[in-house]
């Protein structure tokens, strides 16, 4: 017994659950019909990744076949600017900031699963306009990119960005809650 279009269906139920854990559920109805065709699958996860990210840009190149997706969010920016923060806290540069190191990681184990897809992760931990950190995604049309399990990962590059940007908050007040206060400490003396 064969059902028809399983793979697709399991994909979106992974997908709305995904978003339902990260409280994004409002992302799911906006982004998938209650009927399921074959053309609406590949709609629908493009939307979801375009509604995901607060600014999505997408172009195709007819001569060499390839889409160019640019992606960023606040989330994004927000980390790097929190990652500056905290390395500029603790006296490391960028280059060896372990957070900067860990997001680059993070991209890379998730977006790695094709030869047809490649990335850039341009992040900037002092941005001169918005929208500066960014993911751009090159996806080659000849070859094959499973649309839904790139929509998946991206959801969790997205959520691991939210979660470290929380955590550099937490780090940042503790590290300057613990600085003495110059006044006080003259006092104390």
């Amino acid at each position: 017994m064969t059902i028809e279009a399983f793979h697709e269906i399991f994909n979106i139920v992974c997908i709305c659950k995904k978003l339902h854990d990260m409280g994004k559920h409002e992302l799911a109805v906006m982004s998938f019909d209650d009927i399921l065709m074959y053309d609406t699958y590949y709609e629908g996860m493009h939307m979801m990744i375009d509604n995901l990210f607060d600014h999505s840009h997408c172009q195709y190149y007819d001569s060499k076949n390839l889409e160019l997706h640019v992606l960023s969010d606040p989330v994004i920016v927000d980390f790097y600017i929190l990652a500056g923060e905290y390395g500029r806290c603790h006296n490391i540069p960028d280059d060896a900031n372990p957070f900067i190191s860990r997001a680059k990681q993070q991209v890379q184990e998730q977006l790695n699963f094709s030869y047809c897809l490649d990335w850039m992760l341009m992040g900037h931990t002092a941005p001169k306009r918005p929208y500066h950190s960014r993911l751009g995604l090159l996806i080659s049309l000849d070859g094959e990119v499973e649309i839904g399990c790139l929509a998946y990962r991206l959801l969790v590059i997205y959520d691991w960005f939210h979660e470290q940007g929380a955590l550099l908050q937490k780090l940042l007040l503790e590290a300057t809650s613990k600085q003495p206060n110059p006044v006080e400490w003259r006092r104390a003396a």
